[in-house]
């Protein structure tokens, strides 16, 4: 038997949940096997220790603390509500008299800004730009796969 597979058992032979034919096998390793010994003292212990945390976390619950959770979580509520009950009632009515004109005024600051943009001569060589960079397009497409691929497309 090897130690990994003795260490990995150890937890079941402390609680004496190994069938008998495996606990036999861990107690004829365990006389033969120094290092394994000193795991099963380590894993004692270990155990030990956590049956002594699981008692005082008992001992801790059975305190009369008091539960505040419920007090706090309807505090929240009630504060939620309130704060959600006035910015749904100013938002309300201040969206449903200015959306017609903020919508309008939306719409005619853009005509305006375009016509001055079309005053100033912004999208004057717009058409111009356009087709000279579908051109140096088409020239790296070329460049990379040659003139065969552009033959397909002319046909």
């Amino acid at each position: 038997m090897n130690c990994e597979r003795v260490i990995e058992w150890l937890p079941y032979y402390i609680e004496g949940l190994l069938d008998p034919e495996r606990e036999l096998i861990v107690r004829a390793h365990l006389d033969a096997c120094p290092g394994c010994v000193q795991s099963l003292e380590e894993a004692r212990e270990l155990a030990d220790l956590w049956m002594e945390m699981e008692i005082s976390m008992d001992v801790q619950s059975d305190l009369d603390t008091p539960d505040l959770t419920a007090g706090v979580m309807a505090e929240i509520a009630r504060i939620e509500g309130g704060r959600i009950k006035r910015n749904t009632r100013e938002t309300s009515s201040v969206r449903r008299r200015y959306i017609p004109r903020t919508s309008w005024l939306h719409y005619g600051l853009a005509a305006c800004l375009t016509f001055v943009l079309f005053q100033y001569g912004v999208f004057e060589g717009l058409a111009y730009e356009i087709s000279e960079i579908n051109g140096h397009m088409s020239n790296s497409v070329t460049a990379w796969f040659g003139p065969q691929s552009n033959q397909i497309f002319n046909k």
